[in-house]
């Protein structure tokens, strides 16, 4: 089992590699891979909200894979509290994406993001995603968390910072403790912090393989 071996406060990054999340004072860097699980959408805006709000503020580019109404909600929660979310999506620095329809369309989907990005110069991007909006794409939950992995596989190879939220009201213990597996950190309450449930992705994907 892989186990990071650094955690995530406002001590643990250089000023170059850190970059802030927008909850409490944690940093982060690119190429994490975060997960949050959560309850209701009180809880997944109390995370995703200051997330993308961070970035924009930043001038950060960012992406959120969601179903669109989904998508649409966290617009009006950005336009609450000041920010243009119309603006952003307008000018490219919010783009709201309903996901695709396989993994192998996924990994491009993160390919073209990325590409983009160092196209611009952009020292990263802020990457995303419900995990429900798989469910919306007719995607089986094995071939989203195949994706999961998979994404976690080509992390480091990619300007992307990456956020991954989960319902616990929406997807069964089986399915979130395959998503624990392959995320390297966590978000618990205020902080992050590294997952000891994180696996290889090789591992992860032969299993979801043999279980699809």
């Amino acid at each position: 089992m892989d186990t990071p071996e650094h955690a995530h406060t406002s001590s643990a990054r250089s000023t170059h590699d850190a970059i802030p999340l927008g909850i409490g004072g944690v940093e982060a860097a690119v190429g994490d891979h975060i997960a949050h699980f959560f309850r209701g959408d009180a809880q997944r805006f109390s995370v995703l909200g200051p997330y993308i709000e961070t970035g924009l503020r930043r001038g950060d580019r960012c992406v959120f894979i969601s179903r669109p109404d989904v998508g649409e909600q966290l617009c009006d929660w950005l336009t609450d509290r000041g920010v243009d979310a119309d603006d952003a999506r307008a000018n490219g620095r919010l783009l709201l994406h309903p996901g695709e329809a396989t993994e192998a369309d996924m990994k491009r989907l993160a390919d073209r993001v990325d590409a983009k990005a160092r196209d611009e110069d952009e020292p990263f991007v802020r990457w995303s995603g419900d995990g429900e909006w798989a469910l919306a794409r007719d995607m089986t939950v094995c071939e989203m968390l195949r994706w999961e992995a998979l994404y976690d596989k080509h992390s480091a190879d990619w300007h992307l910072l990456a956020l991954c939220q989960f319902d616990l009201t929406v997807f069964e213990s089986d399915v979130i403790m395959d998503a624990l597996r392959t995320h390297p950190y966590c978000v618990m309450g205020d902080v992050v912090v590294p997952n000891p449930f994180h696996e290889s992705p090789e591992a992860v994907r032969a299993e979801l393989t043999a279980d699809e």
